[in-house]
């Protein structure tokens, strides 16, 4: 069954590059090359997402092909990219913060950051974390990378969900969730229906619910609080 994944591994990645980059035309890549009024730290944290699905891509073809020493020694890349990648995170969510504060209350600014990367930051740190603690262990380490591929498609397949197919809402979350958490779920169970670990697939699993329950009460008190907080501190 492993040897199985991995070789479907590199299907994986590749459809969450081709959502990604989908979903972000009509909103972003369609204004090629002026990109009028995206400010730079859009363009950084573009590009830095897409070295990460490239470099799932590249270490899913290596293992399949069996090169073994190339796919530790681009592994080491990840020690780069991702934290450079939380970081344009961070700024992006602050930018979209300040942009929004100019056009509406700031409740509904705070609100507006469940969907503008803050809580990412901390959940896919976690599952990178993961992912490194648990390297030598080919099972666990191949779940947990592709978790973050996970999380990482979740804005692209928004995008591509409500911007490229025009579903409309509430409709779209339908996909939405079967594409996120759907697959966390069914990995899960087809691995405790063939006595693997639930551990890894769990946190992803455990992680996409605690993100969906914090966007369902982004108008909760103790969001706006939290907010508030992280945004009177940090930005």
């Amino acid at each position: 069954m492993e040897k199985k994944l991995q070789n479907r591994l590199l299907y994986f990645f590749i459809a969450i590059f081709i959502i990604t980059n989908l979903g972000f035309y009509k909103t972003y890549l369609i204004h090629f090359p002026k990109f009028e009024g995206f400010p730079w730290i859009y363009h950084m944290h573009g590009m830095l997402a897409m070295a990460w699905i490239l470099m799932l891509i590249a270490q899913a073809y290596l293992i399949r092909a069996k090169k073994y020493a190339l796919h530790k020694l681009i592994g080491k890349l990840s020690y780069i990219i991702m934290p450079l990648f939380l970081i344009s995170l961070f700024f992006a969510a602050k930018e979209s913060y300040l942009r929004n504060i100019k056009t509406m209350p700031q409740a509904d600014a705070l609100t507006n950051m469940t969907n503008g990367g803050t809580i990412d930051i901390f959940f896919l740190g976690l599952i990178y974390i993961f992912a490194m603690v648990y390297k030598k262990n080919v099972g666990y380490h191949l779940r947990f990378m592709a978790s973050t591929g996970l999380i990482i498609l979740t804005p692209g397949l928004g995008r591509f969900v409500f911007a490229f197919l025009e579903i409309p809402f509430p409709l779209a979350l339908i996909p939405m969730l079967l594409c996120t958490a759907g697959v966390g779920i069914i990995w899960l169970i087809v691995d405790v229906k063939n006595k693997k670990s639930a551990f890894p697939m769990g946190v992803y699993v455990g992680v996409s619910l605690i993100m969906f329950i914090i966007g369902a009460g982004s108008h909760s008190a103790w969001w706006q609080g939290f907010t508030k907080w992280w945004v009177n501190t940090l930005y």
